[in-house]
């Protein structure tokens, strides 16, 4: 008879981190314990994803780079 493999017992869940404010609190904590240089690091980095999401935000009034979608209409014929 194979001696069974010993697992350790996973940590608890904490479940208070499972709701929105639970988490949004933990994103905090972690964002505080950063260092001043680790945060600068992180502002310049959500800088560069916001300027990517900005260049791909549709624009308003028929403005935008993309074509427009052709949705079929009721009889099958597209718009």
């Amino acid at each position: 008879m194979e001696a069974m493999e010993v697992h350790p017992m996973p940590e608890p869940i904490d479940w208070s981190l499972t709701t929105f404010e639970g988490n949004r609190r933990r994103q905090h904590e972690a964002f505080r314990a950063l260092s001043f240089r680790e945060k600068l690091v992180r502002l310049e980095q959500m800088g560069e994803v916001a300027r990517i999401f900005a260049a791909d935000k549709p624009r308003p009034h028929g403005n935008s780079t993309r074509p427009a979608p052709s949705y079929p209409r009721r009889d099958g014929e597209a718009r």
